[in-house]
């Protein structure tokens, strides 16, 4: 009895802190920083299996024994985590966490000793540490006792506190028999359904009719994937999205208006082959406060786009430039790419002249296409009202290589926080715009001068240009929007690429 009582004390020490652990299993690759920030979160199965791993290639490991005793301890494993605490001790040294160490070895003494004592000491005690753990530990304790009603009770009420999918799905893992399962059921569906609408994707909604095949919202959800589905291959725009999303819903909502768009997409095909992805900039106004300085006051001023144009989603990459360079068109056939890798990055290392080659190959290029319009570097004015959005004002959070690499396995691993990745890794502006205020600053087509759209456009007298943007490395990023440098039109930098947007 006393050993089952140690087993399942432990299930609720550290976590009251979040009831929202993850019942994932690891793959077999992650790290110690992985099954720590399991631990700060809460996910102590999951930390555990991480842990015991590592514990298996690095049994002389001091501080793992602590951190495995912690995860024990945690998913309710106290001979375990007894096992693991004692191991630690027995190593020469205090540790690297012997506060911590000291404090988990009183927590598994104070939560064993209230279940031993008494019935009435062991139910205070789960009220105390209020988590589904307690009380269904509690109950297995003791069977028979008349709190077990009041401990169903109380995992229910702390289920709906919570009110997340997993905190019902909880409940009814450790009650199966509880009295509230049918009320357990109905919360984790409309949970769930709440949670797949917050994140408003195909893949939340793909994942609620997955685990809710006759859920009450089965049928707004499918509608919801399939639309956001469509929306999302119709704003790709390209055929192979177009094909992918008739592949899953041949006969869906959508499938007729994607029949006609695919169509479109065919013919615009060479165009796009060119260009890439665009979108279309509507005309409008944004307001414009420059830095103000102890001397002078900032006066803002309102900055009108009276002509809507249209403008490359992401920054010209490499293989855009390779095929201006394999037409003979573009004479810097090798821009440096500081060894950070090509294809898909943004080009880099390219001036004035580089650019101009590059945009008259484009033009004609263009053309032969049936394309409309000309295309050309923004404005300074064009290039900040792109930045800014749909908003007057910017809020940019910073475009770090941890954000990138949670998409792209190859953004984080060159050295240098300056380094470029493949465009497109982390979300677009309102405008639907990549790499706006990260990856590589962009040069545009105004002349220098020291007060914002003061240069105007390039003449035969203007030498040094505006650049405006920044690189991955600029901190703080939000700055990044107001941030402007002039550059010599003969200047190649690692930090510098383009885009380019299409007039009328």
């Amino acid at each position: 009895m006393a050993q089952r009582l140690m087993v399942l004390v432990l299930s609720f020490f550290l976590i009251a802190a979040t009831e929202a652990a993850d019942m994932a299993e690891p793959t077999g690759n992650e790290t110690l920083s992985d099954a720590l920030g399991a631990l700060d979160a809460g996910r102590f199965r999951y930390a555990d299996q991480i842990i015991t791993r590592l514990l298996d290639a690095s049994p002389k490991d001091q501080d793992l024994y602590y951190f495995a005793a912690r995860a024990a301890f945690g998913s309710g494993q106290y001979s375990r985590a007894k096992t693991l605490i004692d191991r630690h001790n027995t190593f020469a040294g205090a540790g690297n966490f012997p506060e911590d160490a000291g404090r988990l070895a009183k927590a598994i003494t104070a939560a064993l000793a209230a279940f031993a004592a008494s019935e009435k000491a062991a139910f205070e005690y789960a009220q105390k540490t209020h988590t589904i753990f307690a009380y269904a530990a509690f109950r297995d304790a003791y069977p028979t006792s008349q709190n077990v009603d009041a401990a169903d009770f109380m995992s229910f009420r702390r289920a709906k506190e919570v009110n997340v999918e997993i905190s019902y799905r909880r409940y009814l893992d450790y009650w199966p028999e509880g009295k509230y399962r049918q009320d357990a059921h109905k919360s984790a569906d409309l949970a769930a359904f709440r949670e797949a609408r917050q994140q408003n994707t195909p893949e939340s909604y793909r994942s609620y009719l997955s685990n809710y095949p006759r859920g009450v919202f089965w049928e707004q959800a499918s509608q919801r994937e399939e639309a956001l589905a469509f929306a999302a291959a119709k704003a790709d725009g390209s055929e192979r999205a177009i094909n992918n999303f008739l592949a899953v819903y041949p006969r869906g909502s959508f499938s007729a208006e994607a029949r006609r768009t695919l169509a479109l997409a065919k013919e615009k095909a060479p165009q796009r082959d060119l260009a890439g992805r665009t979108v279309r900039i509507p005309s409008g106004s944004y307001i414009y406060r420059p830095p103000a300085s102890k001397d002078v006051r900032s006066v803002p001023r309102v900055f009108e786009i009276s002509q809507p144009f249209i403008a490359m989603v992401y920054e010209v990459t490499f293989d855009q430039w390779a095929k201006c360079v394999e037409d003979g068109a573009c004479t810097n056939t090798n821009p440096s790419d500081e060894g950070w890798g090509r294809k898909n990055r943004p080009v880099i290392n390219v001036n004035r002249q580089d650019i101009d080659e590059y945009t008259g190959w484009l033009n004609a290029k263009w053309r032969e296409a049936g394309g409309v319009g000309v295309w050309g570097l923004p404005s300074e004015m064009e290039w900040a009202y792109m930045a800014r959005g749909l908003n007057s004002l910017v809020s940019a959070p910073r475009a770090a290589f941890e954000k990138a690499g949670q998409t792209c396995p190859d953004c984080d691993d060159k050295a240098g926080a300056d380094a470029t990745f493949p465009v497109g890794q982390f979300s677009p502006n309102s405008f639907g715009l990549f790499d706006m205020l990260g990856n590589a600053a962009e040069w545009t087509d105004d002349c220098w001068s020291d007060q914002f759209a003061g240069g105007g456009s390039i003449d035969d007298q203007c030498t040094t240009g505006v650049v405006r943007g920044a690189t991955n490395s600029t901190v703080p990023l939000v700055f990044a929007a107001q941030a402007r440098e002039a550059f010599d039109f003969d200047v190649r930098s690692k930090a510098v690429g383009f885009r380019l947007i299409c007039r009328p």
